[in-house]
């Protein structure tokens, strides 16, 4: 059940260029499941911002949002200290579906490597052989490899200029390796998301748009499906993750 709660900031640390990991602790952490976002209201702005959820621990009540400064609003986040408190609405959105499968693929680019890590975690305690593939733009924004590797995961790294593990993009990558699974769960950039809908036929990515309320009532994060043209979906509510096939991006 969604709610609007004041949540305690337990963590607000740097870890890659301008990209923070912020733990936060609070009791709707007990609905949440893989895929889904917060609505966070940052004191002196309108609009919340809305940030995907990494992790959660629902025994201890604290979660994990992975977060980029660009703009005000997140560089005042990137600010905020140990005991702060803030508003979170939430959980919002529809997440990634476990499937049962005996092999999975987890493709990440920037940002979009977040909410991937609560994904493995479902996933491999179904039983499922687990591999991530992880893209950026340079060693310095590199960030997740440790929270894979505590899941037993050592992730496959990508970026643009070499820097850092192979050099090129995440489907480049993937084609190097010769990695295939039953299905995969993408989240990052829209060109990187539309490689993965021209590769693989089953499984889901997760759409990062702009996002004003966060609920589906303002209807600005509207996409169109795939095959209908008079059919839209709003990414905050119907989303943000999809079916591969299902909507055009």
């Amino acid at each position: 059940m969604m709610a609007d709660e004041k949540v305690k900031i337990i963590e607000n640390v740097l870890i890659a260029a301008d990209t923070y990991r912020m733990v936060l602790e609070g009791r709707l952490t007990a609905e949440m499941k893989p895929g889904q976002f917060v609505n966070l209201k940052v004191e002196g702005y309108t609009l919340r911002r809305p940030i995907s959820i990494s992790s959660y621990d629902k025994t201890s009540g604290r979660f994990v949002l992975i977060y980029k400064v660009l703009g005000d609003g997140t560089r005042k986040m990137s600010e905020m200290k140990p005991g702060d408190e803030l508003y979170a609405l939430g959980p919002l959105g529809n997440g990634f579906p476990i499937e049962a499968v005996k092999s999975a693929v987890l493709i990440g680019g920037g940002a979009g490597t977040g909410p991937l890590v609560q994904t493995a975690e479902e996933l491999l305690k179904t039983g499922a052989e687990v591999s991530a593939v992880l893209g950026f733009p340079t060693k310095a924004d590199v960030y997740g490899v440790n929270e894979f590797k505590k899941l037993g995961i050592t992730p496959f790294i990508s970026t643009d200029d070499g820097t850092e593990g192979f050099r090129g993009n995440v489907m480049e990558l993937i084609k190097s390796k010769g990695l295939n699974a039953e299905i995969v769960y993408a989240c990052g950039p829209e060109r990187m998301l539309m490689a993965v809908e021209d590769n693989f036929d089953r499984g889901y990515i997760s759409l990062d748009i702009r996002m004003a309320c966060g609920i589906g009532a303002c209807m600005a994060c509207v996409c169109k499906d795939k095959k209908d043209e008079e059919k839209y979906y709003r990414v905050c509510k119907e989303g943000p993750v999809f079916k591969i096939g299902q909507v055009k991006i």
